[in-house]
């Protein structure tokens, strides 16, 4: 499964909203080793401009590994899918 129709409605409908370049910053966090994603995300979350993409990291962290799996397949895929 690597399109987004297996997860909720309210995630899919956030990660569809997402432009192409916030796309490419989301999976490079979601790659990186734990310590400096969570570094990433304190990073995110200390300026204002950027607190509502740190939440979505933090949801992403909160969620089930297949879900982050998915989420990540989905963001390498150039062209979103998955409806909402």
């Amino acid at each position: 499964m690597d399109d987004l129709e297996g997860i909720e409605p309210a995630l899919r409908d956030r990660l569809n909203a997402l432009g192409p370049e916030t796309r490419a910053v989301l999976l490079h966090v979601l790659k990186l080793p734990d310590l400096e994603r969570v570094r990433s995300i304190g990073e995110f979350y200390s300026d204002p401009r950027t607190r509502d993409f740190s939440q979505l990291l933090v949801d992403l962290e909160e969620s089930s590994p297949q879900t982050r799996a998915v989420v990540m397949g989905y963001l390498r895929d150039p062209e979103p899918r998955g409806g909402s």
